[in-house]
């Protein structure tokens, strides 16, 4: 996956938002294995992904519905801490899961 910046955890988080609240754990992850799939596309075949998606997770995210921007509120906050343990697992993951 290409690197994340505040763009991408922005995007990312509003699309947690637009899900209901006990999925957005594994639509955290969905969203960054499908940006990994889509980086490792566009490295071999040096283009998009065909179901969309350069690699990045703004990329990724910008696929699916999403809530306004409310940066402020608790639940927001929440599901960018959400966000961020998915991003944490991901980089700690051992090469045998994937």
């Amino acid at each position: 996956m290409r690197e994340v910046g505040l763009m991408d955890l922005d995007l990312a988080t509003r699309v947690l938002l637009a899900a209901p609240r006990a999925a957005r754990a594994e639509m955290a992850a969905e969203l960054i294995a499908d940006a990994h799939t889509a980086d490792l596309w566009r490295k071999r075949f040096s283009s998009a992904h065909p179901n969309g998606g350069t690699g990045s997770l703004y990329a990724q995210a910008s696929l699916y519905p999403r809530a306004g921007s409310g940066q402020s509120s608790a639940v927001y906050c929440a599901a960018l801490s959400t966000l961020l343990r998915a991003l944490d697992a991901w980089r700690n993951r051992v090469h045998s899961e994937m």
